[in-house]
């Protein structure tokens, strides 16, 4: 049995977050599309696939981290 570290399940953590906002802003631009090799009964938008995959609607996602960057500015 693998038994992770405070430190390691932190940095699992980190690199979990860091997958799913490189994801969002990949997808972003093509959002509406569809994703390929898809037969066609079975399309889902970029849109889909971000919400399926990760469990959260990508534009309450994107607001998200656009609130909590503006958050993080310094004035």
């Amino acid at each position: 049995m693998l038994t992770l570290t405070k430190e390691e399940r932190e940095r699992e953590a980190k690199w979990a977050e860091d997958i799913k906002y490189y994801a969002a802003r990949s997808v972003w631009k093509k959002r509406h599309e569809a994703t390929p090799n898809n037969p066609p009964h079975r399309r889902v938008t970029w849109s889909e696939w971000f919400e399926k995959k990760f469990g959260e609607n990508l534009i309450e996602y994107a607001e998200r981290k656009a609130k909590e960057k503006k958050k993080s500015k310094p004035v």
